[in-house]
């Protein structure tokens, strides 16, 4: 299966899917014109992965900024991770966040209570 890489753009962010090396990242700010659009291509990429059933893999987020249109896109995201799980595969979500930054916080905690996915919370340094 193919790595699935996307630069980051003026209003988004970077996405690095690797089956190779599973620890898959979206970093940056989520703003696209077309949220659901953009963020199509990893729910089809991770549709295509679960057919390879892996044991184990963690998506890390370190989003500073996300518009209303790519929380519900997020969201999208991780109920696809709840499917990998209920397959029998091992997900963990890393949610980074700046100390100072309550709203990123609070949204990942939101996640996690909507997903019950595993999810760590880590302070950028």
């Amino acid at each position: 299966m193919n790595s699935l890489e996307i630069p980051e753009g003026g209003n988004t962010p970077h996405i690095l899917f690797d089956p190779a090396v599973p620890v898959f990242k979206i970093e940056g700010k989520s703003f696209p014109e077309d949220s659901k659009e953009f963020y199509r291509m990893l729910i089809e990429w991770l549709e295509a992965y679960k057919a390879a059933l892996p044991p184990s893999f963690q998506l890390n987020f370190n989003l500073f900024y996300l518009s209303s249109s790519s929380i519900i896109s997020v969201k999208q995201i991780l109920l696809k991770l709840v499917e990998f799980q209920s397959l029998g595969t091992a997900v963990t979500v890393v949610w980074n966040y700046d100390e100072d930054d309550d709203d990123i916080k609070k949204t990942g905690e939101d996640y996690m209570k909507i997903t019950k996915l595993p999810f760590q919370f880590v302070v950028n340094d």
